[in-house]
């Protein structure tokens, strides 16, 4: 007797059967895209996960998403975030979003400039513990590769190992998923990009306030939603001034604490303004508050602290940059130029479950 197939129920049959067949190794439909073949889609997919499981800290409190949620565009809302032992961090979590293409990916340190290596701050850091993996290495590895879905996922993003679930392999695929994390739809984007009526009329008078010669928003933000064509990297905006010296707070003292020159202290690394009116707090030490606060202290020329132990006048350090100077805004103005800060935002991606916990969705 023969056996008649309706095409169309064949068709449907077949794409559950995959369906369901991807749902047993532990993928959700939106995780391996296009080509289940290709080892640098499973390495991405890997790393959303590794990216997002508290599995990955020594204690099983953190993970790389609690200090950069998908929710604060990839920071945490914090002045500064803490670690898997409770005890905060030194720097304010920046965005992950657009990171690379950052040239410098630390607030201090110039000599960071590739994903992996930053990777093995939050990792192996000590003071203070981050995800606390010095001592603990081996036994992490292990609670990792006793998962049957890693088992599977580490073959498939490194299928010409052995033995591929690893340190090395672990940070290739959480920065994977990290380079993955990109963003070019904002207004400001469009607008670059030719759209002439992307930006209202009270964003195009921020525009021109933000590129003008009395506010120099520019010459240190003049690719403000990517930050790579920047001309210097690392500045001083007169947030503190200790001593003759431009002294910022021990232990914090910018670019200094790697060259050990006394004209660095105080410079940190120029951030990306994407989003940043949704990532708030402000400064490599999340000392500002609000938007309102940062354009005002730019207007100011620093900040003057007349109290509490970093009491000192940052308008007069001697390193601040020659950029930070000090203007004027009227009401209108000020919310013009707030009006353009907002044309970086991009939450386009922020639901894409691309970019959220797969543990979640």
């Amino acid at each position: 007797m023969k056996i008649r197939f309706n095409r169309n129920v064949l068709i449907a049959f077949l794409f559950v059967s995959f369906l369901c067949s991807s749902l047993l190794f532990g993928f959700t439909s939106n995780t391996i895209k296009k080509d289940p073949l290709n080892p640098t889609a499973f390495k991405t997919a890997l790393g959303q996960y590794l990216f997002f499981d508290i599995r990955l800290s020594y204690n099983q409190q953190k993970s790389c998403a609690s200090c950069h949620d998908p929710k604060f565009c990839f920071t945490d809302g914090y002045r500064t975030s803490a670690g898997a032992d409770g005890f905060n961090v030194k720097h304010n979590a920046p965005s992950l979003i657009n990171s690379s293409f950052l040239n410098y990916l630390t607030w201090s340190d110039s000599s960071i400039q590739q994903l992996e290596t930053q990777l093995s701050s939050p990792l192996f850091n000590t003071h203070p513990v981050e995800l606390g993996w010095r001592g603990n290495e081996t036994a992490i590895l292990l609670r990792i590769a006793s998962d049957s879905f890693y088992q599977e996922t580490f073959k498939k993003a490194f299928p010409l190992e052995k033995t591929p679930i690893n340190t090395k392999n672990t940070i290739h695929a959480i920065t994977a998923f990290e380079a993955s994390l990109t963003s070019f739809q904002s207004a400001y984007d469009q607008f670059r990009n030719g759209i002439s009526t992307a930006l209202s009329k009270p964003e195009i008078a921020g525009m021109r306030l933000f590129f003008s010669d009395s506010l120099n928003c520019a010459k240190c933000h003049d690719n403000p939603t990517r930050s790579i064509q920047q001309a210097f990297s690392f500045t001083n905006t007169g947030l503190y001034n200790l001593d003759k010296d431009g002294a910022y707070p021990i232990g914090d003292q910018g670019l200094f604490e790697l060259t050990a020159f006394v004209r660095d202290k105080g410079k940190f690394r120029i951030p990306s303004l994407k989003n940043v009116l949704l990532t708030a707090p402000y400064t490599h030490d999340g000392s500002v508050a609000t938007i309102q606060e940062m354009i005002a202290l730019y207007a100011a020329g620093g900040r003057n602290l007349k109290e509490g132990n970093f009491m000192g006048d940052g308008r007069k350090n001697p390193n601040k940059s020659k950029f930070v100077n000090g203007f004027k805004l009227t009401k209108l103005e000020q919310f013009q130029l707030i009006a353009f800060l907002n044309t970086f935002t991009d939450t386009v991606n922020l639901h894409n479950p691309s970019w959220r916990d797969p543990f979640k969705h």
